[in-house]
């Protein structure tokens, strides 16, 4: 009799998921609303808190990057 396989959760990445999928779903409700309130969306100005956070951790890596292969070299 084969013995079955233990399956394996990965709780973090359940987490992070969540996590991701709710935060989405909340931004795509909070743009359609405004959209049909009227409101323009200003570009870097509409974004949401987490997002602005990514791109500031996006933007650190590169710079941490070149200083790495660039001026350290």
């Amino acid at each position: 009799m084969a013995k079955k396989k233990k399956q394996v959760r990965n709780k973090a990445r359940d987490v992070f998921t969540d996590y991701y999928r709710t935060n989405k779903q909340y931004s795509q409700e909070n743009r359609q609303r405004q959209e049909e309130e009227g409101v323009k969306s200003k570009g870097l100005k509409n974004l949401s808190y987490t997002e602005k956070t990514y791109i500031v951790i996006i933007v650190l890596g590169l710079i941490g990057i070149f200083v790495k292969y660039v001026i350290l070299r």
